[in-house]
């Protein structure tokens, strides 16, 4: 590519675009005029053709910040099923990335890969111009295919679900159903995939003309002590007229905790509360009752991200997937009793 557009983009002269591109010394505000103008053109640093032509470089490299979350875990298992049938060694990665950026992003770049699926914290967490930059690192040194909301100015392929769409599904469901007070539990502020299920969960009631008490906000995190707490917050002491009859959890690891708590203060679900998940994880279907859940499809995301990296390194675009989400119907959400009055 040249670096005449290139330099003009970032501002800087030619020589300073060549020394910032070759590892040279330049301050931090030129790095990055430099480095997101080469982002911008879709630019990598030259030797990285060669690696992958003489093999050294033969190995991809999964970012992924919680394999905790059996969503992650099985997304992991489609991207590893889906390399190994290519022919190509997975690498895990697990960066906190918070706290130690720098050093993090250094350990990847440092690594002997060809390309990066990131999902996760590194898409997720943080200031959007921080994500920006750290993904524009990476994707000057190798192609990458990121899962997760789009960062716009990352020359990327990028996947994602439709989460605005998960919500509404499972409001539509509900409103089916009978329920009007219906609460969405669990969550962080600071991940962008769960303020924009949020922000969806209050446009799509506010559409429906349904109430939603946005002083009652439970962004109380992922884990199933969040659900603990949201039930506790929305029904102790809280007249049994104003209390959800129904609610609509992060993912499945906080909707798990939920029922229990619902049962442990004498609620019983779905007569009393219904209750819908996100992610259909592997025990859903064993729980009493069974859980009504979002499928997001993670193993389809992993295999697809490996199959597009793949073509990646043949010279690809930049451009996004949207794939559609399902709702699995089972007990947790009231269906088998039939349309109701709340």
């Amino acid at each position: 590519m040249a670096q005449e557009p290139k330099s003009q983009l970032a501002g800087v002269s030619l020589a300073t675009v060549s020394r910032v591109l070759s590892g040279g010394s330049a301050s931090a505000a030129v790095r990055e005029k430099v480095e997101a103008a080469a982002c911008q053109l879709g630019y990598r640093r030259p030797g990285a053709e060669k690696r992958q032509e003489s093999g050294r470089d033969h190995a991809l490299a999964l970012v992924i910040s919680d394999l905790t979350n059996p969503h992650y875990s099985v997304l992991c298992d489609g991207a590893e099923q889906a390399a190994r049938r290519a022919g190509w060694p997975l690498i895990l990665c697990q960066p906190a990335f918070a706290g130690a950026e720098d050093a993090e992003l250094e350990s990847l770049l440092n690594l002997p890969v060809s390309g990066a699926v990131v999902v996760g914290a590194a898409m997720e967490q943080g200031d959007l111009d921080g994500i920006r930059k750290r993904l524009c690192r990476i994707a000057q040194r190798m192609p990458i295919v990121t899962i997760g909301p789009r960062v716009e100015g990352v020359s990327c392929v990028n996947i994602r679900s439709d989460l605005s769409l998960s919500v509404r599904k499972s409001l539509a469901h509900l409103v089916t159903l009978g329920h009007r007070r219906i609460a969405f539990i669990g969550g962080s502020g600071g991940m962008r995939s769960s303020s924009t299920r949020r922000r969806a969960f209050y446009e799509e009631m506010e559409r429906l003309g349904l109430p939603s008490d946005r002083e009652m906000r439970t962004d109380a995190g992922f884990t199933p002590q969040a659900g603990e707490f949201c039930v506790n917050r929305l029904y102790s002491g809280v007249a049994p007229e104003k209390r959800p009859t129904a609610i609509i959890a992060i993912n499945d690891l906080v909707a798990l905790s939920a029922l229990r708590q619902l049962q442990r203060i004498g609620l019983r679900v779905p007569e009393d509360v219904a209750v819908i998940g996100c992610d259909n994880q592997f025990f859903t279907p064993y729980l009493n009752p069974s859980l009504t859940t979002v499928d997001l499809h993670p193993f389809d995301h992993g295999v697809t991200a490996i199959e597009e990296l793949i073509g990646s390194l043949n010279g690809g675009g930049s451009y996004s997937q949207i794939r559609e989400c399902s709702l699995i119907v089972r007990e947790s959400c009231g269906a088998m009793l039939g349309a109701r009055s709340f």
